[in-house]
């Protein structure tokens, strides 16, 4: 787990901070779990995700992130390993650049099950919900 220590020097992406905080509309309810996080690419070698998705009986991720062709890439490789079902967001799905993302996009046509707007998965989401 990450300690104090590790966030001294850190200007975002810390609790409190700007680029801390979710997204309004798929901020965290009392329905979803949240996994620690990872210092590697992919929580399933340096966190709790196979663990935590297997209690709560999870077959299926969504995934979104900061860093497609990293972290995401490295999360979706790893989720699909596992045996999850996936769903990557693509417009909620950053890179450092427009050809890292490209790139990214055209893995996660491989990778994932399906790879979705933020608009037609929060529409899903909202009709799973009624």
């Amino acid at each position: 787990m990450y300690t104090p220590k590790d966030f001294e020097n850190w200007k975002r992406f810390a609790q409190g901070t700007w680029g801390h905080d979710y997204h309004p509309e798929l901020k965290p309810d009392s329905n979803t779990v949240v996994m620690n996080p990872h210092k590697g690419l992919s929580n399933f070698w340096t966190g709790d995700a196979a663990i935590q998705l297997r209690q709560y009986g999870v077959e299926t991720i969504i995934l979104y992130g900061m860093s497609a062709n990293m972290c995401i890439e490295s999360h979706a490789r790893d989720a699909i390993e596992n045996g999850f079902d996936l769903i990557i967001v693509a417009d909620a799905t950053a890179a450092a650049g427009d050809a890292a993302y490209e790139a990214a996009l055209t893995n996660f046509e491989f990778l994932a099950h399906e790879v979705v707007t933020t608009k037609q998965i929060m529409k899903r989401l909202r009709s799973a919900k009624e």
